[in-house]
């Protein structure tokens, strides 16, 4: 399944959040650089925690010192444990580098801040030199990307599938969430929306905050890797324990692929306890040159069964897989 939700700031001032018809979980501006908090912050959390639906905080980059401003988020959050996403994107004369970005990162999470989303476009990606964002997955974030097929109408009805190019990942992550239009009509405003391909209950926990009790937190971690066979349409079948499931009482499971001399192309689909195949990627790029892709973009859903790996095109580019996963 796909679940939508809009990003929203004072520019969107008044939106009664209730009358959202295609809103599965809310993002919300909170801060901007040292300088400026969202007014209207406090109310899009106050309603969307009424509503019962995930929520997400954000707070837009910018160039002054990476502590001044996670304090100056931490302020304004209201729960350092509620999941947030930074916007790193360029605005005035200020284009934030990949090293401010890790800066604030860092910063954030020193703060007690649960950063788990960057919102970094493959274009801007692009127009930094194209780097690894192996420093984020290192930090435990996902991918936030967009791109606008173009249109407006229900989010639902302009959602351009779960096929699209918004999916495919880029700088060795594979987006967690899709913005995939500005021009969502829904509450009687236009509106950023964003796709998250599986349930509401799957984005909480893929947001949740790490355990913080060495008590409780993951230990004894354990790892499995594995050759992808090549040939066209040949398909590698990985079964993994089942991800926060199980009598073994097995915690996060992490799935990853890497590929030498080439870009393998794969598809890959996961088969759920209870819910069948629920999540389907049919073109997973994997290049030499970046490092491991997880196609999921965090750890796997619970109670994972399965894994389905399949060869595209550059079928014999040499690829493997990595299973990692820890008891609770």
């Amino acid at each position: 399944m796909t679940i939508f939700g809009p990003d929203i700031s004072s520019y969107q001032s008044g939106l009664d959040l209730s009358r959202l018809s295609s809103a599965s979980f809310v993002i919300a501006k909170t801060t901007e650089g040292t300088y400026y908090t969202d007014a209207d912050y406090q109310a899009w959390l106050r309603q969307t925690q009424n509503l019962g639906k995930p929520f997400v905080w954000y707070h837009f980059l910018s160039g002054e010192d990476a502590n001044a401003q996670a304090r100056h988020t931490l302020a304004n959050v209201g729960d350092s444990a509620l999941p947030g996403m930074l916007d790193a994107e360029p605005a005035g004369s200020f284009s934030p580098s990949l090293a401010q970005m890790v800066a604030y990162v860092d910063a954030a999470h020193a703060a007690g801040l649960n950063l788990r989303l960057v919102y970094l476009p493959r274009w801007y990606w692009q127009q930094i030199g194209s780097p690894s964002l192996s420093a984020f997955t290192s930090r435990g974030l996902s991918l936030v990307s967009s791109s606008y097929p173009g249109g407006s109408g229900s989010a639902p009805s302009i959602y351009p599938g779960d096929g699209a190019a918004g999916w495919e990942s880029y700088g060795g992550m594979a987006p967690l969430l899709y913005q995939f239009t500005n021009q969502a009509s829904d509450g009687g405003q236009l509106l950023d929306y964003n796709a998250f391909r599986g349930s509401a209950g799957q984005l909480a926990e893929a947001l949740a905050a790490p355990t913080q009790n060495p008590t409780e937190d993951d230990d004894v971690p354990a790892f499995a890797t594995g050759e992808v066979k090549p040939g066209q349409g040949v398909v590698t079948m990985v079964c993994p324990p089942p991800a926060n499931l199980g009598a073994a009482g097995w915690g996060n499971v992490w799935f990853s692929l890497g590929a030498d001399f080439g870009e393998a192309h794969v598809r890959v689909a996961i088969f759920t306890h209870g819910q069948g195949w629920s999540h389907i990627y049919d073109d997973v790029t994997v290049r030499a040159t970046d490092d491991r892709v997880n196609p999921f973009g965090g750890p796997l859903p619970t109670g994972v069964q399965k894994i389905s790996i399949s060869r595209v095109s550059n079928v014999d580019v040499p690829l493997a897989y990595l299973i990692e996963a820890a008891h609770r």
